[in-house]
């Protein structure tokens, strides 16, 4: 998924959202914004969004020296996660389709977004997710994946987020689905690292596995060879998130995407009003995003 001007504008917020969260230092905050702004007339709108965001998160943390400013919302979320997770593993349990109630709950967790600073109440905002139908479905398509002995490689995304990540990997499990559950290898943003993905229980359900590198999303230039692997060997694989969708909605790979639309540019890529709830797929063999009845 390629950038546009709107991007720029964002880029901007999230320098703004990320600098009062790394500091309560008014000069420093400004001297982030001041090095952002020389760069933007020379960002190349060919790059993802997720390419261009990522200078934002290393100029945040070379002038305040914190290499992970998030890192207490980080265990915030998870903490509140966790807490909220047993009444939503009921949820999902008692529904009358569990496999969709997990795919809601997986996208739901979506809302655990901090580098755009848009609000949200995990408590109201998931359970509400799972009561409502969802704006894109594919799930008739994705439950024929769920068969023994097949490999899912499910790129996760924000810590908190992943804890609800869990219910999924634990359906497809149920499926006899080995499921490879992919991190970052650095802190970026809130997205999840080994140690999140440890406290929020995944790595009994699944093995985990590093992309390679702190990038938003991925940075297919940077991934490490087991992440390489991993996706090759993989039957299907599942891209949670923004950062995910904007740097592989263009591969060949068998990708499932789940994601909460928090931006224009990307509902308008997928072709949604913004806030939608999408669990889309895209062919091998063509590239064309795929929603509900026309799979059935």
């Amino acid at each position: 998924m390629r950038a546009r001007e709107d991007c720029l504008v964002c880029i901007l917020k999230q320098a703004l959202n990320t600098a009062r969260i790394a500091t309560r230092n008014a000069a420093r905050r400004r001297e982030i914004l001041n090095k952002i702004a020389v760069l933007l007339p020379g960002l190349r709108l060919d790059q993802t969004p997720a390419a261009l965001s990522k200078d934002v998160y290393t100029i945040t943390s070379e002038i305040t020296g914190k290499r992970d400013p998030y890192l207490c919302l980080k265990k915030e979320t998870n903490k509140a996660a966790l807490r909220l997770l047993p009444s939503i593993r009921r949820m999902v349990r008692g529904a009358v389709d569990p496999l969709e109630a997990a795919v809601k709950a997986a996208i739901a967790g979506n809302i655990i977004d901090l580098g755009i600073g848009h609000t949200f109440d995990i408590r109201r905002d998931i359970r509400r997710i799972i009561d409502e139908p969802l704006t894109v479905s594919v799930l008739p398509r994705f439950r024929r994946e769920l068969k023994r002995g097949r490999l899912c490689v499910y790129l996760g995304d924000n810590a908190g987020e992943i804890v609800f990540d869990s219910l999924l990997v634990e359906a497809m499990a149920e499926k006899g689905v080995r499921v490879i559950f992919v991190v970052k290898s650095g802190p970026i943003i809130n997205d999840a690292t080994v140690s999140d993905a440890k406290i929020g229980g995944l790595d009994r359900i699944a093995d985990i596995i590093e992309t390679g590198s702190d990038d938003i999303g991925i940075n297919w230039r940077r991934v490490s060879p087991v992440f390489k692997k991993a996706v090759a060997d993989a039957d299907f694989l599942i891209a949670k998130g923004h950062g995910n969708f904007e740097t592989c909605e263009d591969r060949h790979e068998n990708f499932y995407f789940l994601l909460k639309a928090k931006c224009e540019v990307v509902a308008s890529v997928l072709g949604v009003p913004l806030g939608s709830t999408v669990f889309t797929h895209i062919s091998r063999t063509r590239r064309a995003f795929h929603k509900g009845r026309l799979l059935k």
